[in-house]
């Protein structure tokens, strides 16, 4: 199970908090209000919001608890309350957004590794006009992957240079055209009219247009104002959880999908090319609550 270990490698006292809550909570027949305070506080510390704690605790108290082991009772319950999107299919043109340090050039480089290992061809896009260390960085990951890169280094207009890397990459036909943008902070209204010009100049080119949003794990529910916040300028449709294998929580992806009804695509676990894991549910929650490790 390297998956269970790698990506929730930090969050074993999460892990044990979840079992220590559980396992003697759910094998009681009559709770108690105490008990359902502790199983308010488990949840909440794990970075589960208000919402989907409040259902859990809600489907405890009406109806019968299904399950044979306190972790099945919890997988159970958590795929109970939680309505999953359906996975988005990646469109041609990926436009990733996020706020400063969420590591989206990294993960830039991690996906192209992913999509060229299924046999796509990749450009990349250096939109970000800001940081010549974020140019340099992805012009080396060009260069070590073997894919194209556009960039401009005489221009500070990231809507100019993404629009030639689109037009660039429509010419050569490319399967996928990936543009790395500067890092943002939400409530910067200049900075966020200037990302809804890049996203209006490449829809000017194509309509095949995914916009991934890069969340940092280790921020929590903060990364709900980030989503709500960037949503009011660009459609986003799409996640990636970055930085999973460094978050002591782990609970947010369940935050970030129950709030927003948007698929969480891939979740990133480390440094390398090859650390980014495609997201799943079920392995997630099991990742979640799984205990053989820690005991």
């Amino acid at each position: 199970m390297g998956f269970l270990k790698k990506v929730f490698s930090s969050i074993t006292n999460t892990r044990k908090n979840i079992r220590s809550t559980f396992k003697n909570i759910l094998n009681i027949d009559s709770l108690s209000e105490d008990d359902y305070i502790a199983i308010e506080e488990c949840l909440l510390s794990a970075d589960i919001s208000w919402d989907i704690t409040e259902r859990i605790i809600g489907k405890i108290k009406s109806s019968p608890i299904n399950g044979s082991t306190w972790e099945e009772i919890l997988f159970n319950l958590f795929k109970d309350v939680l309505e999953v999107p359906a996975h988005a299919k990646l469109k041609k043109i990926i436009l990733m957004v996020g706020v400063n340090g969420v590591g989206k050039t990294t993960a830039c480089a991690k996906l192209t590794n992913f999509l060229k290992r299924q046999d796509n061809e990749v450009i990349l896009v250096a939109a970000d006009t800001y940081r010549a260390a974020a140019v340099n960085q992805l012009r080396l990951w060009s260069e070590m992957l073997d894919v194209g890169f556009i960039a401009n280094d005489k221009s500070s207009d990231p809507a100019s240079v993404a629009y030639d890397g689109v037009q660039s990459g429509i010419a050569k036909n490319v399967d996928y055209i990936i543009i790395d943008t500067a890092g943002r902070l939400q409530n910067s209204e200049n900075l966020m009219n200037e990302l809804e010009k890049v996203y209006r100049v490449i829809s000017k080119l194509s309509d095949q247009i995914t916009v991934v949003m890069n969340i940092d794990a280790n921020i929590g529910q903060n990364s709900i104002s980030q989503i709500e916040n960037f949503s009011k300028y660009i459609p986003i449709e799409n996640i990636i959880l970055n930085k999973m294998d460094g978050t002591s929580k782990g609970g947010i992806a369940m935050s970030v999908i129950d709030k927003f009804k948007l698929p969480v695509s891939f979740i990133g676990i480390g440094e390398k090319k090859e650390d980014l894991i495609e997201f799943n549910m079920d392995d997630y929650l099991k990742s979640l609550i799984n205990s053989t490790e820690d005991n």
